[in-house]
């Protein structure tokens, strides 16, 4: 019985690495989370999948993924679904299942929209990394999802940036406040 369940652990673990990788997560991510599979092993399963190489370099912070007040309102659209999606406190855990099931529900409402290379759009998270990367930013406390009386809307903030912590859609139609300062 202890063989048949560690295998089956085995298994589902192969199986949310090849959907980690088949989104195009950076394998340095997966490694984080998939402990029985080396690197290598990654890096050859990505190449297996999109043959092309697995994407190197720093990976993005929460901060340098809002370039615009627009990029905001698909973050805040983006957050909602993964909050809504999650069966645990994204405050403290993340939900790995409901990023993937996020991602890919928000691709489907921006269909075409995804480029994961540079220059990226106005539309955020432009890949799975960026979708990562915000669901990591709301458990750590350096982004939140906030609720605005104002339009009854959602709004995404970021902490420790140089936009002011507003409803996005509330400032946009009020004349707009751009990169965090007024017009």
């Amino acid at each position: 019985m202890s063989q048949l369940s560690a295998y089956q652990s085995g298994l589902k673990e192969h199986n949310l690495a090849y959907e980690l990788l088949k989104r195009k997560l950076r394998t340095s991510i997966v490694r984080q989370i998939i402990k029985i599979l080396r690197p290598k092993d990654l890096r050859y399963i990505y190449y297996s999948i999109h043959k092309e190489r697995p994407i190197s370099g720093v990976i993005p912070s929460v901060e340098a993924i809002a370039q615009t007040r627009e990029s905001f309102l698909y973050m805040a659209l983006f957050a909602s679904i993964y909050r809504s999606a999650s069966r645990v406190d994204i405050k403290t855990n993340m939900d790995i299942n409901a990023i993937v099931f996020a991602w890919d529900y928000f691709c489907n409402m921006f269909p075409g929209h995804i480029r994961e290379r540079r220059p990226y759009g106005r539309i955020r998270p432009a890949n799975f990394d960026e979708a990562w990367v915000i669901t990591h930013a709301m458990k750590a406390g350096s982004a939140d999802l906030q609720y605005c009386s104002g339009c009854r809307r959602n709004y995404f903030i970021i902490y420790c940036t140089n936009y002011p912590p507003i409803c996005q859609i509330c400032a946009m139609k009020n004349g707009g406040v751009r990169k965090g300062r007024p017009n």
